[in-house]
């Protein structure tokens, strides 16, 4: 190598790089041969294999938690919107033939509103809240014959329109992240 470092075909720098590489390599033993060099490479492509392969599946597995996580929480909106609506509607009708006797029938609302008011969003508690307080007006509102709540249906203003479109809009940004 000599030699050729005096006829100018090998630079003296490539001759320094080559001995830092020879030294560097010296730590790991005199000499590697095939058969160490295959098996190593054996171990080591099993181990970058399997830990691929856990982390893939544990990638799949939190993601598909996630949209089971928000499938439920999607299905229990679902659910307490409609009770909701179920029970405001019944208080509506009610309040619409009667004063205000027994404060015991807006219990189940209001404690929907709590319910609603753990999960939701402030706008559709703000709305559930809207629909109490009409609700609660009605109450005063001089009583109605049947034929009448059945004339006027469409033509007041219905909150609970508004809380149901509301909650749509809601519940479809939810589903859109499914």
């Amino acid at each position: 190598m000599e030699a050729a470092v005096a006829t100018g075909s090998i630079r003296p720098a490539d001759v320094r790089l080559t001995e830092l590489r020879y030294r560097r390599m010296a730590w790991i033993g005199p000499s590697w041969d095939p058969a160490t060099v295959s098996a190593l490479a054996a171990i080591f492509g099993s181990f970058v294999g399997a830990f691929a392969s856990t982390l893939s599946a544990w990638l799949t597995q939190r993601h598909h938690d996630r949209r089971d996580l928000l499938a439920k929480r999607i299905s229990h909106r679902e659910q307490l919107y409609s009770d909701f609506i179920s029970e405001s509607v019944r208080a509506m009708v009610h309040a619409m033939q009667h004063t205000f006797e027994d404060p015991g029938r807006l219990v189940p609302i209001y404690g929907l509103i709590s319910r609603i008011r753990l999960s939701s969003p402030t706008n559709v508690v703000e709305s559930a809240e809207r629909v109490a307080k009409t609700i609660l007006s009605t109450y005063s509102a001089p009583n109605l014959t049947a034929r009448q709540i059945q004339s006027g249906v469409g033509k007041r203003n219905e909150p609970l329109r508004e809380f149901s479109n509301i909650c749509r809009r809601e519940l479809e940004s939810l589903k859109r992240g499914l």
